[in-house]
C-alpha cells in the first residue's frame, strides 16, 4: 500500500524553537537532573542571558517540552483514528497501525519526547503524570476504541482488546526505541523492521483467530 504522510508538526519559530528541540534530546539523552539550562544554552549557540529570555527556568522549559510534545502525539492518533474509521478488515487497520510515520512518531521531537517520558517517568512527577495520561490512558483507550468498533462489525471475534490495545502501544515504544538508535547514529539490538512485521502479524493472526478472549467468554 502507498505510505500515508501525516503532516510534520510545527510549534515555534526561530530562537524558541531551537531551544525547545536541543532541550528535548538532552533530557531525554542524558535526564533532565544531569542537563543544566548553560549545557542547553551552549548546545543551541546562545548566551546564558538569552535562554532566560524565553524560559524563568528548567522546569518551565521541561513544561513547555512535555506540552509540545502531548500535542505532537494526540495528533497522530487523530490521524490514526481517522483512517481507521475507514477501516473494514484486520489487515487494513494493521497496515495503518503499523505505518511507520505513525508507529515511530516520525519526526525527531516525536521520538525524544517518548524517549524523555519513559526514562524520566520514575523521576518526575510531572512527567510520570504525563506519562498515565498519555500513554497509559489516553494512548490505550483510542487503540481499544478502535479495535472495539471492528468487533461491533463483526470483522473479528469478541476479544480482550484492552489487553491488545496495550499490546501496540508497547510496540509504538519499542519501535521508537529502536528509531532512537537511527538518530544517534548507533547500531540497534535487532532488524527493526523484521521486528515490527513480526509483531504485526502476530498480533494480526490473534485478532483474526479471536486467541485473546474476554474474560467472561472463557467462561
Amino acid at each position: 500500500m502507498a505510505e500515508r504522510k501525516i503532516p510534520y508538526l510545527q510549534y515555534h519559530n526561530g530562537t524558541r524553537k531551537k531551544i525547545l528541540e536541543v532541550a528535548t534530546e538532552l533530557f531525554a539523552l542524558k535526564g533532565f537532573n544531569a542537563v543544566s539550562m548553560r549545557d542547553i544554552a551552549k548546545a543551541v549557540g546562545i548566551k546564558m542571558s538569552s535562554i532566560y529570555y524565553y524560559y524563568e527556568g528548567k522546569e518551565s522549559l521541561l513544561h513547555e517540552v512535555l506540552t509540545a510534545f502531548e500535542s505532537r502525539y494526540r495528533h497522530y492518533f487523530d490521524w490514526l483514528s481517522a483512517v481507521n474509521e475507514q477501516s473494514n478488515s484486520v489487515d487494513s487497520m494493521m497496515d495503518n497501525i503499523f505505518n511507520t510515520e505513525f508507529l515511530e512518531m516520525r519526526d525527531p521531537m516525536g521520538c525524544f519526547g517518548i524517549s524523555l517520558i519513559l526514562k524520566e517517568q520514575h523521576n518526575n512527577e510531572a512527567v510520570r503524570k504525563y506519562a498515565f495520561d498519555l500513554f497509559f490512558e489516553y494512548g490505550i483507550k483510542r487503540l481499544q476504541a478502535d479495535l472495539d468498533k471492528l468487533a461491533a462489525k463483526k470483522i473479528i471475534p469478541p476479544s480482550d482488546t484492552k489487553t491488545i490495545a496495550g499490546l501496540l502501544m508497547i510496540c509504538v515504544m519499542g519501535s521508537n526505541d529502536m528509531r532512537l538508535h537511527e538518530h544517534l547514529g548507533t547500531e540497534p539490538p535487532f532488524a527493526r523492521m523484521q521486528f515490527l512485521e513480526n509483531l504485526k502479524s502476530l498480533i494480526t493472526s490473534i485478532l483474526k483467530q479471536g486467541l485473546c478472549c474476554p474474560l467472561s467468554s472463557q467462561v
